[in-house]
């Protein structure tokens, strides 16, 4: 009995990384879309290419303070941007006095918070401390991942259908 025991509590300390664990090891395995794809280059670049979709857009399988999140790569936008129901499931809650930097869109001006992403993930690529901003949902239905993100790379270039983000 006592053996039992010890193995549902072993089992019990485990079970929190599991999901990591079997995260990493299907990356390992090259699990994931078939329309991006990372890799580590000979040089210790790490590369993550994603794929234009059927609309003509490249979106992103970004982890977010480890929570998955698809966003779309807009270089027209200066930040990461988030809907608040992204934000608040990522971790980060705000105030409604957050809220107070305009911020122009093609809807016109809308009033946005300013916070920090602590990781984000894509692919191999790894950044932490991005700046972003949040704005409300009625605001934004999308995530963005804007310049905040892109600027912190070494390069990023289009070609071929394909965007190639390089760390």
């Amino acid at each position: 009995m006592t053996r039992f025991i010890v193995i549902f509590l072993l089992c019990m300390g485990i079970a929190p990384f599991l999901p990591g664990l079997l995260e990493s090891r299907m990356e390992t395995l090259g699990g994931g879309a078939s329309s991006t794809a990372y890799e580590e280059a000979d040089t210790g670049e790490r590369t993550y290419r994603i794929s234009r979709d059927r609309s003509g857009h490249f979106v992103a399988d970004a982890y977010l303070n480890g929570q998955p999140v698809d966003m779309l790569v807009d270089t027209g936008a200066s930040y990461a941007v988030l809907p608040q129901s992204v934000a608040e499931h990522i971790g980060i809650f705000l105030t409604e006095s957050d809220f107070k930097y305009p911020a122009q869109t093609a809807n016109g001006t809308v009033y946005g918070a300013r916070t920090l992403i602590d990781s984000l993930r894509i692919g191999s690529i790894r950044l932490r401390n991005v700046e972003a901003h949040v704005l409300k949902d009625a605001s934004l239905r999308t995530p963005l991942l804007g310049m905040s993100v892109l600027n912190e790379l070494r390069r990023f270039d289009m070609s071929g259908g394909t965007l190639v983000l390089v760390q």
